[in-house]
């Protein structure tokens, strides 16, 4: 069995501009170990569907848990 990556970490994205409370959202697991020295946040253009257009989406903090 392959080890596991430890540098992968789950990002939240959200559309550039909007804030958490909108339906529109993406989850991806690569976060590069440059932007995390650099202290800088992910940035991917995507596509939304509610706007049915491609838009850049940034990346955001994780929802809370619900159990």
């Amino acid at each position: 069995m392959a080890k596991k990556d430890k540098r992968r970490t789950i990002v939240y994205l959200i559309p550039e501009g909007e804030t958490r409370d909108h339906h529109t959202f993406h989850y991806t697991a690569v976060k590069t170990k440059a932007l995390v020295i650099e202290n800088r946040k992910l940035k991917l253009k995507k596509y939304n569907p509610v706007k049915r257009i491609h838009e850049y989406f940034v990346e955001a903090k994780l929802p809370p848990h619900s159990k």
